[in-house]
């Protein structure tokens, strides 16, 4: 049976009791939250930005960044980080997924929160339809941990995704740029 440890606690999780945890979060969608004062959808077949407590601990610490001028949400998913982004102060701010009911969540999550405008989101595989820019700030919180392959999660834990990620990001940073991402292992 696999099991990983959390991290805040100590405690150990097997992976089917976490399938579980997030199949009840799927059988609720589509809901509403606020997080982190922004209003969200979480429409169907979208990842749930609340899932766990990884998501509201990276955003948190996202929330103390320091702005730059351009900004890259990598697997925005509902568009949570791309809002925590121009929360910040970032000016151009872009959302990328690969999942096309993502990029359509994260559109209609745009207009609950106008005051967090203007934010690109574009439905991409990785960097394949992004346009060439260097971000200051590219934020990755993919789905990390071992699974059955809903929302990409892998039996990997997201090995071949970081691999593409880090052999691609190359042509949209400089020496300046901050890659902010979560792993676990």
């Amino acid at each position: 049976m696999l099991k990983y440890k959390i991290a805040l606690t100590g405690d150990y999780m097997d992976i089917l009791a976490r399938e579980d945890e997030l199949a009840s979060y799927l059988d609720r969608q589509p809901y509403v939250i606020e997080q982190d004062g922004i209003a969200l959808n979480i429409d169907k077949n979208v990842f749930p930005s609340d899932f766990g407590i990884t998501s509201s601990f990276f955003g948190h610490y996202i929330l103390q960044q320091k702005a730059t001028n351009s900004a890259l949400d990598m697997g925005c998913g509902s568009g949570y980080f791309a809002f925590l982004l121009k929360k910040i102060g970032c000016t151009s701010v872009v959302g990328v997924d690969f999942n096309q009911d993502a990029i359509n969540c994260a559109i209609a999550n745009a207009a609950l929160n106008p005051a967090l405008q203007p934010i690109t989101f574009i439905h991409s595989d990785l960097f394949k339809s992004v346009p060439l820019n260097r971000f200051g700030i590219i934020v990755f919180n993919f789905n990390y941990y071992p699974s059955n392959g809903v929302f990409g999660l892998n039996a990997d834990g997201g090995r071949e995704i970081l691999e593409r990620f880090f052999s691609q990001v190359i042509d949209y940073i400089d020496s300046n740029s901050r890659i902010y991402s979560n792993y676990s292992a």
